[in-house]
């Protein structure tokens, strides 16, 4: 009777092994064919200089669908997201390859450092998970940033979220902006001078002549009186 427990003992720890072998390898297939329908899938890092470039989120017109996640490095819960948000790229990748859809670029800010995008999309908490889409901008809300929540909320879910429309770009001057504007401002600058110094001169001069002409009205008299003078003296001879 002991024999026959120890083997059924045996058998039991056998069966488990070969289901743990079977999980593995099922696991390590599933892997190699997310990793082969995700082939090229990353996380874009973007900022202020290259967001609208690259995903014209304001039209949508060329370069897709975008699931952007905003974060900023000093906050824990943006750390904790950051762990899972390479795999979303991968399985999103995945899950769209082997429909036959078009890839969702997954991208990443930083709004620490691009304070102008937080500003441009009201976001005054971080972590927050946005989908751009046709001009339209979907706000995850769930709380859990699992992988499976994400994905389904970019592929489908995103319908039920709170949208609004992609606000426009604000105009951030560029360096050839900026040397425009300071050539402008020098030239305004010293066209303002030159006025200045016109001014002057015209009053100086416009003083000048007032002067001399006051000065010939006092003349004349003084002038006449002496001319009378010196004919009265001619006549008295």
């Amino acid at each position: 009777q002991k024999t026959i427990m120890r083997s059924r003992a045996v058998m039991r720890v056998a069966l488990l092994a070969a289901a743990a072998l079977t999980r593995a390898a099922a696991d390590d297939g599933e892997d190699d064919t997310v990793s082969e329908l995700a082939f090229g899938a990353n996380v874009v890092p973007l900022d202020e200089k290259n967001f609208e470039h690259l995903t014209q989120a304001a039209t949508g017109a060329t370069s897709g669908d975008w699931l952007v996640k905003f974060c900023k490095t000093s906050v824990p819960r943006c750390a904790r997201v950051e762990s899972t948000w390479s795999k979303i790229a991968l399985q999103l990748a995945a899950s769209r390859e082997a429909q036959g859809l078009p890839r969702i670029n997954v991208a990443a800010v930083d709004t620490q450092e691009s304070p102008w995008l937080a500003k441009r999309f009201s976001i005054t908490s971080v972590p927050i998970v946005m989908l751009f889409k046709g001009g339209v901008m979907y706000s995850f809300h769930g709380g859990g940033f699992s992988v499976e929540r994400l994905v389904s909320f970019a592929e489908r879910e995103y319908e039920r979220s709170s949208r609004m429309l992609v606000p426009p770009e604000p105009h951030v001057a560029t360096p050839h902006d900026q040397t425009f504007l300071f050539t402008i401002s020098t030239v305004a600058v010293g066209a303002g001078v030159l006025w200045l110094v016109d001014q002057v001169l015209l009053r100086y001069y416009k003083h000048k002549k007032t002067k001399a002409k006051a000065a010939s009205r006092k003349a004349m008299p003084a002038a006449a009186q002496k001319e009378g003078e010196c004919g009265a003296k001619l006549a008295s001879q």
